[in-house]
């Protein structure tokens, strides 16, 4: 009897220590899973933070394309309407190209013409000038005196035409028409004060006034020589007349 009251306590404890341990595993399985629910929660929260990031890097990177095709779209417009500008300039630079080729050829002939017009113009001056040099030598005073006159009158500006002055002065001093050969020398002088024949025209000048007796104004036109033309063979004449 004492046997199985003692058995009977040992199963009762043996059942209390089990009821225990099943208490135990029951709050600890609902603390598990509580930690676990949370976990979860953190887990979703993250995710769903990651979510909301990639969809505003994936919008970020929408915008950033959009922007670059519009810039490279007006990149483009740029070249484009560069490549039309090179293209317009080219063409007028091309036209430009061929007025100037114009322009030089109607220069060269111009200039050709000119030229040419220069030459028949000095050749002719001086054929002129040769005429009526040639009747001044053959004493053909007139003639030469219009020859020479016609050269002035036809080509002023020329070289030919100031030494003509002088000749036709000589004209009047050969015909000893010794006012007119004045005239004629006095003019050259005027005219053509540092001209290639000033030394001897003061000498001839002093010579026509000797032969109309103005002896002051041979003195003073031959002093004007000998400080003007110191060392010609005028200067020298003059001194050996005084």
């Amino acid at each position: 009897m004492n046997n199985k009251i003692a058995l009977l306590v040992t199963f009762a404890i043996i059942l209390a220590g089990f009821s225990r341990c099943s208490s135990i595993t029951v709050l600890r399985t609902k603390e598990m899973k509580a930690q676990s629910d949370t976990l979860y929660m953190r887990i979703d929260s993250l995710n769903l933070k990651i979510l909301e990031k990639q969809a505003t890097q994936e919008e970020l990177l929408r915008l950033i394309r959009a922007d670059m095709q519009l810039r490279f779209n007006e990149i483009e417009k740029k070249i484009e309407d560069l490549a039309s500008g090179l293209s317009e300039n080219q063409y007028r630079l091309s036209r430009l190209d061929e007025k100037t080729a114009d322009f030089q050829k109607q220069l060269q002939a111009k200039l050709a013409a000119e030229s040419l017009a220069v030459v028949s113009k000095s050749e002719e001056t001086q054929k002129l000038f040769q005429i009526a040099t040639s009747d001044f030598n053959a004493g053909r005073f007139d003639i030469a005196i219009s020859g020479f006159q016609d050269l002035i009158a036809r080509f002023p500006e020329s070289e030919e035409s100031k030494d003509a002055q002088y000749w036709i002065a000589e004209c009047h001093y050969a015909k000893k028409q010794f006012e007119e050969a004045e005239k004629g020398y006095l003019l050259y002088f005027k005219q053509n004060q540092k001209g290639s024949k000033v030394c001897v025209v003061l000498y001839k000048l002093g010579m026509t006034y000797e032969k109309l007796n103005k002896s002051k104004s041979r003195d003073l036109v031959w002093k004007k020589l000998r400080d003007q033309c110191p060392d010609s063979e005028e200067a020298k004449l003059t001194k050996s007349r005084k």
